[in-house]
């Protein structure tokens, strides 16, 4: 079985970052007070070439209809999806 994204976190990687923004500060503490967390969520650090092999990954384990056989029966309507 493969790991989860969470047990690929490796401290300190990340995938992307924001620029700073051109745009006037407001302080959330007075704007959005008691929506805010106690602490930080606990997000995986995986870099994005992680992340794009962990659910690249995930994707292989689904059933598509161009990855294996969809047995179609005998009735008349058949599933066709292309």
């Amino acid at each position: 079985m493969s790991k989860l994204i969470f047990e690929r976190s490796v401290p300190g990687s990340s995938a992307f970052s924001l620029p700073e923004g051109d745009v006037p500060s407001v302080e959330l503490q007075d704007s959005l007070q008691g929506f805010l967390r106690e602490s930080d969520p606990p997000l995986p650090e995986v870099s994005e070439v992680e992340v794009v092999r962990h659910f690249t990954e995930l994707s292989t384990k689904a059933f598509g209809v161009d990855s294996g056989m969809y047995p179609l029966g005998s009735c008349t309507m058949k599933y066709n999806p292309k």
